[in-house]
Formats: C-alpha cells, structure tokens, sequence
C-alpha cells in the first residue's frame, strides 16, 4: 500500500543527525530532511522533543514539511560562541528542575537560569533536590524554604535511599515533563527508580571536576507506566537563557515581581534605584540573597548581549 505523502507525528527523540518520530504506534527515524531542515533561522536544530510535525514522503524518505503550532517550547541559548537558540522541549506542562547535593553541589545561579527560562517560555516549574542523603538539614532546609517561598513545589529525593519517588512520581504523572539540570545530578537514576524497566545509563560523577559525565546523549521521551510522560535531557555544565529582554527579567524572580510593586517606580530594576522595595528588604534580610546575586548576574549579562534596558511596566 502507497504511503500518503503527508504524514502527521510527534518527535520523541532528536540528535545530532536524526529524529525518532512516533506515528501512531510506530517510531521512524528520520534524517534532517526537508523544507524545516532547509531554513533553520535562528535555530541550531528546528525541531525539538514533543514537537508535533508533518512529514513528507521524498523517494522513499521522509522530510520534515511544517513543525505544527507549539502550546510552548523550552530553550537556551546554544554553547561556546554560538548566539542561536537552542530548542530543549516543545508543548511541555512543566520544567522539573533537579539539582543535587554532594556532587556536584547545589549550584543556585544553575537553578535560577532554568527557572527565569521557563517562566519566559510559559511553561510552569518545580524543582528536585536529588542526593539529599548527602545533605545536611540545615542546608537543605535553607535551601527548600528560599524556593518555596518563592511560589515553587520543591521535592526533597535520594536516588540511592528511594525517598521522594512516590512525590515525584505523582507528579510526573500529570502531563508532559521536561526533567533538566547539571550534569550529574541524577536525572536518570531518578528515572529508573520511577519505572526500572527504562534500564537508562548512569555514570559516576568526576570529583576532581565536581561535575558528571553525559549518562543521557540526547533529549528523549518516555512514557510513563504510572502516568504522564517526561523528557529526559543530556545535562549541561553551563545553562545560558536566551532571547529574554533585560528589563523583563525582573518579571521572572516571582518574589522580586511580587515586591517590586511597592517600589517607587514601576519601571524600578532594584539595583539602586531610590525607595526600591527589594533593596529595602535586602538591608532587612528579608530577601534571600542567593536569588539577588542570580539576577544581578543574569542581568548583566543578558544586558551585554542584547543592550541596555528599557522600562516594563508592570
């Protein structure tokens, strides 16, 4: 039987030189072909993982035609010098930030990166702090209380000790998840305790480098038995936003976009300005100084890269 020429299907894998396409209940590979492939833009690869797609039969081939409208899609701003935005995730219901004691440490400028770039994007988040039989209850509970204050879920989980499965199965189950963070930190031991079946590689952490080596190669998404799906993602060493405009970054720290509003001026940066409510409760300690120090640092350098700022009205 002739195949149609237009096929419709969703990307559950993508690589340096291929995809994995599910089409009804068959995954394709297939070769960066076709109109998409042919003009990228401002993207290193035009497709992502849950992107739903048309494809075009070619001699015998399939060729990507059209990426279908997006709900959203999750980015960063690709490695080295290279300025293009770099697709993680598409039509995704949540960004799962996992972090992790020991090693590599907690790293909050790596965590804060993730969460303004999910915000931007729309796309609601929760962080994982994985390895906490390698934490003591003070820094943890420093650390939980900044982020829950903040208006996120946090769950506490130890991929060794099984704790905080159960949660962080629960929810997963609900929808589409992007799991993302350093390499390391146990994204994929994590996912084997959820659904062992999966049988994904895990790799020792480097001491000397406080960092771990890829266990995950490329984005892929999984199923999962008890519910939901989740996108398993290559850690990185360094996370870098991409496209956010310099004054709206402000808008992404929900605390700081909470309190901001009793400042003076609605167009306030908080870094001096006068009768600034964040630099107010910064003298009080009422601000936590670790989310400060990530958007004085993201600011700067998003300010370096597309310009200086203009005022955004809240």
């Amino acid at each position: 039987m002739k195949e149609p020429s237009i096929i419709e299907g969703r990307v559950v894998r993508v690589d340096a030189r291929q995809i994995e396409v599910l089409i009804g209940e068959e995954t394709r590979t297939v070769a960066f072909l076709g109109r998409v492939f042919d003009n990228k833009g401002e993207d290193k690869c035009p497709v992502a993982v849950g992107d739903c797609i048309k494809l075009r039969a070619q001699g015998g081939n399939l060729g990507v035609e059209s990426v279908l409208e997006r709900t959203n899609v999750f980015a960063r701003r690709a490695s080295g010098e290279d300025m293009r935005r770099q697709l993680l995730a598409a039509n995704v219901d949540r960004v799962v930030v996992v972090a992790s004691f020991g090693t590599p440490p907690f790293s909050s400028i790596t965590v804060d990166r993730i969460l303004v770039s999910s915000s931007f994007a729309g796309i609601a988040a929760a962080i994982v702090l994985n390895k906490t039989d390698l934490s003591n209850e003070s820094e943890y509970s420093k650390i939980s209380t900044t982020y829950k204050q903040a208006g996120y879920t946090v769950i506490a989980t130890s991929a060794t000790e099984g704790t905080g499965i159960e949660e962080l199965t629960h929810l997963l189950a609900k929808g589409e998840s992007v799991l993302y963070g350093l390499s390391g930190v146990g994204k994929s031991s994590l996912l084997n305790c959820i659904q062992p079946g999966l049988g994904l590689k895990t790799r020792e952490v480097s001491g000397a480098l406080n960092s771990g080596r890829h266990a995950t190669a490329f984005a892929r998404r999984w199923p999962l038995e008890a519910g939901g799906a989740v996108i398993d993602t290559p850690g990185v060493r360094v996370f870098r936003p991409w496209g956010i405009p310099p004054a709206e970054l402000r808008l992404h720290f929900p605390e700081m976009a909470e309190l901001g509003r009793e400042c003076k001026y609605p167009a306030c940066l908080h870094r001096g300005e006068p009768e600034c409510a964040i630099e107010k409760a910064r003298k009080k300690r009422a601000f936590p100084e670790s989310r400060y120090r990530s958007y004085a640092e993201i600011l700067a350098e998003l300010e370096t890269l597309y310009g200086g700022t203009a005022p955004v009205e809240i």
